[in-house]
């Protein structure tokens, strides 16, 4: 036993724990995030509550059980969602219309209609009701329009226009692959429509894209300066007070808070630079702000800012680690000091640097409060790249799926039951982290076999 803790073997055990743990809770996490996001397009069946005696039996679909009884019955409480009202007045407050509620159990009636219907329209909104053959409604009159009969509670039949219609099923009739393949319907829709009613509905490619495009722009600006830097101060600046002066001030930059750095972006990148290409280049369009007013490329270079410090640093120590023994030998053949940094040290710093850039990616595509104050906005009606010239308006704002998952979750009017879809938005960011680091991964690891280096 004595040998065994003098050979280190607990602490062995003890870090291999520890990083079990973490992978534990990691992909707990991710679990956890991947079920409550996939419940949201899940097809749940409708069923039918009544308020009163008095009242006629209602359609809704029920969201999950309350599990604060404190003031409910002895069978507890159920939010429901009766869906939204035929005017648009009702759809886009929510809160106003009572959309949600809370039931009794003794409430809820145990017959599911199977000829009860939900219907998604262009516009956002979700009805719930019967379906009606035209014949049942009109039997002297030939249904000329072709459309959707829905009979909603308290009101008469009314025709759905088909060009209304976004789709339409009947939750009680589904089998398990067709509840399957409607999962698979919403989620493309989800991915791939513009946001709708205040953000509580839609889809959310806007976000995808705006967050893709900017992080690929701040890739573009801070690894050219991230790494030119790094190799300044590793191979040409003298060792001397002012070089540990500023390598001291880049590893304070890296400690600076977000959002500091989002009120230096919009003083300085937004109102002085922004502000000085307005005067020189579109003095005809003032005061009307072209550049001097919170846009994409200000949000990118903000980040790229934001995020130096690690390709620096990343970039440095790659540097260091290779053996002084190369340069030299490059240095007797004849080679210059450039041409020793291009053909020598760059290619097998190279998974150094891409280290720098996964890091800087994976913290920048997280970020939201600088992105508030330098760019982003929570509704864009035109993307920042579209096919009219010059194709990519850096100008423009845009949307990002992190400050998408903060105006869902807090600013909703009805933020607990918009949990589901802030955990479907959130699984979608950790998506696409997950394929931008794992595509930078990837070329690392070609050029690691390629040079046969470890950084």
């Amino acid at each position: 036993m004595r040998q065994w803790w003098q050979q280190g073997s607990p602490w062995v055990w003890l870090s291999a724990s520890a990083l079990l743990l973490c992978l534990g809770l990691f992909m707990a996490l991710l679990g956890l995030i991947a079920v409550k996001g996939m419940q949201h397009f899940w097809p749940a069946p409708l069923v039918q509550f009544q308020l009163s005696e008095q009242d006629t039996p209602q359609l809704g679909r029920l969201v999950r059980q309350v599990s604060d009884r404190s003031e409910a019955a002895t069978n507890g409480l159920w939010l429901l969602d009766r869906g939204d009202g035929l005017s648009k007045e009702n759809a886009e407050n929510t809160a106003s219309s009572g959309r949600y509620l809370l039931l009794e159990a003794q409430q809820l009636l145990p017959e599911r209609p199977s000829n009860a219907v939900l219907v998604q329209l262009h516009d956002g909104r979700t009805l719930y009701g019967t379906m009606l053959d035209a014949a049942e409604v009109w039997q002297s009159q030939e249904q000329a329009e072709t459309g959707l009969w829905l009979e909603l509670a308290s009101q008469r039949p009314v025709l759905l226009p088909a060009e209304d219609i976004r789709a339409y099923w009947l939750p009680n009739q589904l089998s398990l692959w067709q509840r399957g393949a409607v999962f698979w319907q919403e989620w493309r829709h989800f991915l791939t429509a513009a946001p709708s009613q205040n953000q509580s509905a839609g889809g959310i490619f806007p976000a995808i894209f705006g967050t893709l495009v900017m992080v690929l722009l701040m890739a573009v600006l801070v690894t050219p300066f991230g790494i030119l830097a790094a190799i300044y101060l590793h191979e040409y600046a003298p060792k001397n007070w002012l070089t540990q002066l500023i390598r001291t001030s880049v590893y304070n930059l890296a400690g600076i808070p977000s959002v500091v750095m989002g009120v230096f972006g919009l003083a300085f990148f937004v109102y002085v630079l922004g502000g000085s290409l307005d005067r020189l280049f579109y003095a005809d369009q003032l005061p009307a702000p072209t550049f001097g007013t919170p846009g994409l490329f200000w949000a990118a270079l903000t980040l790229a800012l934001l995020t130096l410090p690690v390709v620096i640093v990343a970039t440095e120590e790659g540097l260091s680690r290779l053996p002084q023994a190369q340069r030299l030998g490059s240095f007797a053949l004849g080679a210059t000091q450039a041409e020793t940094i291009w053909k020598v040290v760059v290619p097998q710093a190279a998974p150094a640097m891409l280290t720098g850039l996964i890091l800087a990616i994976a913290r920048a595509a997280g970020e939201v409060a600088p992105l508030m104050l330098v760019g982003v906005v929570k509704s864009a009606p035109q993307l920042p790249v579209d096919m009219q010239f010059p194709f990519i308006h850096l100008e423009r704002k845009f949307m990002h799926l992190g400050y998408h998952l903060y105006d869902v979750g807090f600013q909703s009017p009805d933020a607990e039951v918009a949990m589901s879809l802030v955990y479907a938005i959130g699984l979608v960011l950790l998506t696409l982290i997950l394929l931008l680091n794992l595509s930078a991964f990837l070329l690392r690891q070609r050029l690691r076999r390629k040079y046969r280096l470890i950084d």
